[in-house]
């Protein structure tokens, strides 16, 4: 099968960042083929099996987000407005009220949405990530998938106290390492795992060094929050500064996706790009928590650094203004950050990060057939004066028209063709709305009660 997108402008993120007029882009099964004049493809490429006219179109990779928690968009115009309160009051609460069939279709929404706007490879770690894995494989998406462990006694933390738990570190390892032996490599390796840990409060030595020892012996990548306000807490539990326990505990390294780092000093950083280790940066989700990670001193390390999209949200175009914006307020200078840097960040950066530049993140003949498919004639968008700056700036997810991953086209003409969105929308609504009243009865309110 042969797939041809003619007379397109297409955004490639390849090296020397170009970007191509009136071009054609030809697919056969997963990969690009060629690329190049529109007047040379469609003669060569008559007999296409199929043909997408893309005039007046912009063809770009599709984004990779290094960072998501799907069936967290159960949290949605909940968490945003309580500070650094979710994890303890809403988080680790709702996991003991919520179902497994309902996280399930929310996660399945998330995934849609995310689909819908152009996400074409995402990071998804969660406490029941193996419940998401069949609907992301029928969804079409690219997606590393790891359970996200810790081994701490929840009754004990809602009263203040951390305790770990031998029984729960035992099955949280064997669900881990169980994802991954029935997971890893499925659908031509559309589907990787990966091993995910929680935080460094809330994990003991024993389950991250379990976690690393698994991650090693099966080859994996590891991701873990770090240097996201659990500084004291971590020095009170554990009795190391938090990066150093991480290094002790093997949560640092050049296989390692450390998310957010936001609350890092000069040293850390200095920790950081010594060990290798990559970030997934998600300024959308922590400027609303008042915090900017120090990306800049990061690059000037040499960190590898992606972007991620985290809980609730599922715009990735939000998250591109939001790396500006926000480096910009940080940096009190309004030249740091280009609309190209940030695209970079969010494409072929981010693949890096995962390990898969080799195969995604740009538009360049040989690598897997990832991409997105934007009509610029329509409000918002016109004039495009640059298409690059003109899609960082004042695209939306609910602007992209077509999706292609590993050569299938999943969105058409905005729709997602790989599930009902209508009654995605409709059950994800009625799981949210029976979670949450079962959330309200038991903790009087739909914010549990602070820590004593």
């Amino acid at each position: 099968m042969t797939l041809l997108i003619n007379h397109a402008t297409v955004i490639t993120v390849d090296p020397d960042r170009q970007v191509l007029t009136d071009c054609s882009i030809v697919i056969a099964n997963d990969k690009i083929t060629a690329l190049g004049p529109s007047h040379e493809l469609d003669t060569r490429y008559r007999d296409a099996s199929t043909v997408i006219d893309a005039a007046g179109k912009v063809v770009l990779p599709g984004f990779v987000s290094t960072h998501n928690h799907v069936g967290y968009a159960v949290f949605r115009g909940r968490a945003e407005d309580i500070g650094y309160a979710p994890t303890h009051r809403l988080y680790l609460p709702m996991s003991g009220v919520i179902t497994s069939s309902e996280r399930e279709v929310i996660g399945a929404l998330a995934v849609t949405e995310l689909l819908r706007g152009g996400v074409t490879t995402i990071l998804e770690m969660e406490e029941d990530a193996e419940l998401f894995a069949p609907f992301i494989e029928s969804s079409g998406i690219r997606a590393f998938i790891g359970v996200m462990v810790n081994d701490v006694n929840l009754d004990a933390l809602a009263s203040g106290q951390t305790v770990f738990d031998d029984t729960i570190r035992t099955q949280q390892l064997s669900q881990a390492t169980g994802l991954a032996e029935r997971w890893h490599g499925r659908s031509g390796s559309r589907i990787q795992a990966v091993m995910a840990a929680n935080g460094l409060s809330m994990s003991s030595p024993t389950l991250l060094k379990g976690l690393r020892a698994a991650a090693d012996d099966l080859g994996l990548r590891l991701s873990i929050h770090l240097g996201f306000g659990e500084r004291e807490l971590v020095e009170s539990v554990h009795h190391r500064a938090q990066f150093n326990y991480a290094l002790d505990c093997g949560m640092l390294g050049t296989d390692v996706i450390a998310v957010h780092c936001y609350d890092v000093d000069e040293t850390e950083i200095d920790m950081l790009a010594k060990s290798g280790t990559s970030l997934a940066h998600c300024p959308h989700m922590n400027q609303f928590r008042g915090e900017v990670a120090p990306i800049q001193a990061m690059q000037s390390k040499g960190m590898k650094i992606g972007l991620g999209i985290d809980n609730y949200f599922s715009d990735y175009f939000e998250v591109l203004r939001s790396c500006i914006a926000s480096a910009r307020i940080r940096a009190h200078d309004p030249e740091v950050f280009s609309a190209h840097d940030a695209l970079a960040l969010g494409t072929i950066d981010s693949a890096v990060v995962m390990g898969l530049d080799h195969e995604i993140g740009s538009i360049e003949i040989g690598k897997k057939a990832d991409l997105q498919i934007i009509d610029m004639r329509r409000l918002g968008l016109t004039p495009t004066n640059d298409p690059v700056a003109t899609l960082v700036y004042h695209g939306h997810g609910k602007d992209v028209e077509t999706v292609i991953v590993d050569g299938q086209v999943v969105v058409s003409n905005g729709r997602v063709q790989t599930a009902d969105e209508d009654a995605l929308i409709t059950q994800a609504s009625q799981a949210a709305t029976a979670a949450w009243d079962r959330f309200s009865q038991r903790y009087g309110s739909f914010v549990a009660p602070a820590p004593n």
